[in-house]
């Protein structure tokens, strides 16, 4: 049976060669010779060698046929045969674009110098043939992103028709430079690209974040090419993005409508992302709770993602002054996406009263900031330990002190500055910032705790400790002098 379909195999290739056919149709034929080989080689080694011989032999004095069968050798990686067929493509025309093309491609990305020869030589044999310019350029680009544009610019001289500018950017593709690849197709006539090749440059916007440019392309994509709903899904991604959530919807109803078994994290990402933005918490959520099902790679970013997605809800509503709103937002978020990370949710959410009471005055204003520390005890208590609690700490003791107990009658923010000063110094790193609230948490104990109360011994120790931290803090070496006086 093998032997029979092979026979067959011989029959049909020699049969389209029956016939004299100029250079172009000629280079058409070889290359299908060149794809049927390869596969009969795969999957017939020996009996293919026979086949390659009387192709071989009946097409002696053909270059093209001689340079198809060694291309069929170079992709099974038999380099021995590739370069006896190659040998005879030469010996038939010492200057055949294609074999020269070949032998480029036979030293590949390790040999750059080598392999650019080659396809120079190609380049001379044949100026107005794109294929060697381009395989230079990928070639070079590797060690010389400039050397591979300036090769193209010389293949737009030559063949002005040329697409170069898709070329550019699928070098640029390669390097993963979304931003250069997109930049580089900017002159290209979108309606002019192939199906890849648009799906290519919408993912390099959407990855750039032009998200206007990637809309624009996609809606291109969705006339053009309707059969892929890639398209849709795209745009859903990058209009979610844009918080155009009704446009958004819109195209992401077609692709969920039609993707079977596709969807990823980012799918799911931009339908909580619309919800959100369209206030239906509670949808929004339970979309976003279907990401840790999911397999691809995006996976493991959604988390940041959603928290970016949040604030950036949370901002708008601050805007709006509908600082109620925001935090029973933040703190269904709380509710309904659990976080390893307890201490700053809750953080961010005693955040929102400190912007909400930035514009008030009176005793509303003060009621909001005490609102706000009820949450910052609720942080001191289950979270003592936690890294950043500093923060919390300082805010809570200078604003005791400043809303709540100006004068010192009653020493609120003394116990608060103590937990400061405690926390600062127990940190194993200090940074400029931690001595600079240890220093703040010494004044008011030193100045304003004690020294007030007459307690000069104490007030000492304090003073002594801000030296201690700074030894040129003029206020605390005068203060010292002021009591031994």
């Amino acid at each position: 049976m093998i032997v029979k379909r092979l026979h067959t195999i011989i029959a049909l290739l020699c049969f389209v060669f029956v016939m004299p056919a100029n250079a172009q149709k000629m280079a058409k034929e070889a290359d299908a010779v060149q794809a049927a080989m390869a596969e009969v080689i795969h999957k017939y080694s020996t009996q293919a060698d026979t086949i390659a011989k009387e192709l071989s032999a009946r097409f002696y004095k053909d270059p093209y046929i001689q340079t198809a069968l060694a291309r069929a050798y170079f992709r099974n990686s038999e380099r021995e045969k590739t370069r006896m067929y190659l040998d005879k493509a030469f010996a038939v025309d010492p200057n055949f674009t294609q074999a020269f093309i070949l032998k480029g491609d036979m030293y590949g990305d390790w040999e750059v110098d080598s392999a650019c020869l080659w396809f120079d030589k190609a380049i001379e044999s044949n100026p107005q043939n794109p294929e060697p310019y381009i395989k230079y350029a990928n070639v070079i680009s590797r060690v010389d992103i400039e050397k591979a544009k300036a090769k193209l610019e010389e293949l737009r001289l030559a063949v002005p028709t040329y697409n170069v500018d898709i070329e550019i950017a699928m070098l640029y593709n390669k390097m993963g430079k979304d931003e250069e690849a997109a930049a580089a197709m900017e002159n290209v006539d979108p309606y002019s690209l192939t199906m890849n090749q648009l799906i290519q440059y919408v993912q390099n916007c959407y990855w750039s974040q032009n998200d206007i440019k990637c809309m624009e392309l996609c809606l291109i994509g969705c006339e053009k090419f309707p059969e892929n709903k890639g398209f849709n899904r795209v745009y859903f991604w990058s209009a979610t993005r844009s918080a155009m959530y009704t446009e958004a919807m819109a195209h992401g109803k077609i692709w969920f409508d039609n993707a079977k078994d596709s969807i990823n994290s980012i799918d799911y990402f931009s339908l909580g992302s619309c919800y959100l933005g369209m206030s239906q918490f509670d949808d929004a959520f339970n979309t976003y709770a279907k990401i840790p099902e999911c397999t691809d790679y995006f996976v493991s970013q959604m988390d940041g993602q959603i928290r970016q997605m949040l604030n950036k809800n949370i901002d708008v509503l601050k805007a709006e002054k509908r600082y109620k709103d925001a935090l029973n937002l933040y703190k269904l978020f709380m509710e309904k996406y659990p976080s390893s990370d307890k201490a700053y949710m809750l953080y961010q959410y005693a955040g929102i009263y400190r912007d909400w009471q930035d514009g008030l005055e009176g005793e509303e204003k003060l009621t909001v900031i005490r609102q706000m520390f009820n949450v910052y005890e609720q942080l001191e208590t289950e979270y003592p330990n936690w890294e950043n609690l500093h923060y919390v700490l300082y805010t809570h003791a200078r604003w005791t002190y400043s809303y709540f107990d100006p004068e010192n009658t009653q020493c609120l923010a003394e116990p608060l500055y103590q937990k400061l000063y405690d926390f600062c110094v127990a940190k194993e790193e200090q940074t400029d910032q931690l001595r600079s609230m240890e220093i703040e948490a010494c004044r008011y104990l030193a100045s304003v705790a004690y020294f007030s109360r007459h307690d000069l011994k104490t007030a000492r120790v304090w003073w002594n400790r801000i030296l201690s931290i700074d030894p040129e803090d003029e206020n605390a070496a005068k203060a010292l002098k002021t009591i031994k006086k």
